[in-house]
């Protein structure tokens, strides 16, 4: 069974907590994946109003909790790609997925085998410290792009866990 570690909990933990509340909402047209290829194979037209986010973590910073301590607090940056079919879709989604993150996500551990989780423990909350969007716009005209890019917007998370990162034993 293998433990994941900190950024991928912290991928599936909002990954979890998206693909709830959009089934509550009832959106659902929204498929949320881990990867672009995964976007980019799903078959996304105007007509069929399916959009998909993609979670993704990328930078992380660390910092002592306080002078001689080994412990620190990360705050990690998580991105959210949005991929509409019409920019009402777009603008809408950006909107419900902020206003369901702005309070806080739980976080989990999780324990998987097989790609199948085999358990999950809360541990802490999630804390979104800053949440900017924009649109992507790659300098053409919309029309000559695929259709997962023309209605494209990001979302980058700062993220802070409620607990500090410890050291590990070789063992764990």
């Amino acid at each position: 069974m293998a433990k994941l570690r900190i950024a991928r909990n912290l991928e599936a933990s909002i990954i979890e907590h998206l693909k709830d509340h959009l089934a509550i909402a009832q959106w659902d047209d929204v498929i949320i994946e881990k990867s672009f290829s995964r976007i980019y194979g799903l078959q996304m037209s105007e007509n069929s109003k399916q959009a998909a986010i993609c979670v993704r973590a990328s930078d992380t910073n660390r910092k002592r909790i306080e002078i001689g301590s080994d412990a620190m607090l990360r705050s990690q940056l998580i991105l959210l790609d949005v991929f509409a079919t019409s920019d009402g879709q777009r603008l809408d989604l950006v909107d419900f997925l902020g206003s369901i993150l702005i309070g806080g996500i739980p976080y989990y551990n999780y324990n998987i085998f097989n790609g199948v989780v085999m358990e999950r423990v809360q541990h802490g909350v999630i804390r979104v410290l800053t949440l900017e969007d924009k649109p992507v716009q790659f300098g053409v005209d919309k029309s000559s792009l695929d259709v997962q890019d023309r209605y494209r917007h990001l979302i980058s998370l700062s993220c802070s866990l409620s607990h500090p990162e410890m050291p590990h034993c070789l063992g764990d």
